[in-house]
């Protein structure tokens, strides 16, 4: 089935949502189309996903058996046949993917082999840094397989080939790490953080950007999501104690900035400048009825630049009691991500901020709570506290789930980033 027939009833929802806010259709109204549309999407959508679930593991399960055997006998092969491997390889991988999907017509079996190409170009990368001696782990080698894989995703219109080349980009700036950051225990991962911070701001903003044009639409909503875990990954590191707390005693954080890389000031600001002009240029896309959408939007890009730089005065002047202001930052991030959900119908932002919270506050007990009290005794209160907190997480979520139209039948399918045109596209998205 083409994208345009698997994708219509799933615009057709944001839509309708749309509608329904703007008051062109009452709630019976939207109930009522949902209901005659929602056979036909629970079909097509399910079935299409666990092909992609499917065939991306396979190819996962190809690539780490391909890269183990040529790993372990490549002392004993043969030289033409790794001059064959290396130059020919992704090639010949990539035309059978792209022959598979858009000959044959099987285009998420096609898009998998395609990114079984990808990691075999960058086990190629590898492959021939260690011919030449190079370290594995060379700061260069991911960076240029990263670079090799990127433009795939908008060629073969694939959302998990850009979920690989977003984590490709992820990796490159933790490789890169090791010529910009002294060795300075807790201080050098505390120096990268306010970095991946920065990151996960660009990539949220660049989804933002990306969710006003018809063409880089289907990839908003995978930008979003990488921004906002990327972001949250790094302010839940943030809000750990025992890591300010080797900040305050070795005073570790003075001593590393001082002897930071320019590259790294380089990239930290070049994604702070990125977050600003593409969450900017955004809100200009925007429709004046829908502007107070690019106000939470230039708020959450705003908030998120700003405890990054906050961070850099908190190693300067660290102390123990600064996980305290990043916890805090959590709930605020929290609460503005469910006013968020609840204002713009976005229920998969409901569902990130109630897992957030539930992590936050697990660990914060498992961090405290063992120290307190007797070790079985911890146990069962911490068993007491996840039944508990389960059902209390379950109740709030269905109550908010409640206050976004359509949202309970789609619980599990989160709304499109941004609303899409109803004109079916031409060429199909794989997922």
């Amino acid at each position: 089935m083409s994208n345009g027939s698997d994708g219509f009833p799933r615009r057709l929802h944001a839509e309708i949502g749309q509608w329904q806010a703007d008051g062109i259709i009452t709630a019976e109204q939207a109930a009522a189309i949902r209901q005659r549309y929602a056979p036909a999407e629970a079909g097509s959508a399910i079935g299409n996903r666990t092909v992609s679930v499917i065939a991306i593991m396979g190819v996962a399960l190809i690539g780490a058996g391909i890269i183990a055997f040529i790993a372990a006998n490549w002392p004993r092969i043969d030289t033409m046949a790794r001059l064959a491997l290396l130059i020919g390889g992704a090639p010949a991988i990539y035309v059978a993917g792209w022959a598979l999907a858009y000959r044959g017509g099987y285009v998420r079996t096609g898009t998998a082999v395609i990114l079984l190409g990808a990691i075999a170009f960058g086990a190629a990368i590898h492959l021939i840094a260690q011919i030449y001696h190079v370290p594995v782990n060379h700061p260069n080698l991911v960076p240029l397989w990263f670079l090799g894989v990127a433009p795939l995703a908008y060629i073969t219109r694939s959302r998990a080939i850009l979920a690989f080349s977003i984590a490709l980009l992820l990796a490159a700036a933790g490789f890169r790490a090791q010529q910009w950051l002294p060795d300075t225990g807790d201080a050098s991962l505390m120096l990268l953080l306010p970095l991946f911070l920065l990151l996960g701001a660009a990539l949220f903003a660049a989804g933002r950007l990306q969710s006003r044009f018809a063409f880089t639409r289907p990839f908003a909503r995978t930008f979003d999501l990488a921004g906002l875990l990327v972001a949250s990954a790094a302010v839940y590191l943030l809000s750990y104690h025992i890591l300010w707390q080797g900040i305050a005693a070795e005073r570790g954080g003075i001593i590393a900035a001082n002897f930071l890389a320019a590259e790294y000031w380089a990239v930290a600001g070049a994604a702070a400048a990125l977050s600003c002009v593409a969450v900017g240029v955004a809100a200009w896309r925007l429709p004046e009825r829908r502007r107070p959408l690019a106000r939470w939007e230039i708020a959450a890009v705003a908030a998120m630049v700003a405890v990054a730089a906050g961070i850099y005065p908190g190693l300067w002047y660290g102390g123990a009691w600064l996980w305290w202001v990043f916890n805090l930052v959590i709930l605020a991030a929290v609460l503005g991500m469910i006013a968020a959900g609840c204002r713009w119908n976005r229920a998969y932002l409901i569902n990130l901020a109630v897992i957030i919270f539930a992590i936050t506050l697990f660990t914060r007990y498992f961090e405290f709570g063992f120290s307190l009290l007797e070790q079985s005794l911890a146990f069962i209160v911490a068993g007491a506290i996840l039944l508990a907190g389960g059902f209390g997480l379950e109740f709030l979520r269905r109550r908010l789930l409640k206050r976004i139209p359509g949202a309970e039948t789609r619980s599990t399918e989160p709304l499109p980033a941004e609303t899409p045109p109803m004109e079916t596209p031409p060429m199909e998205t794989p997922q």
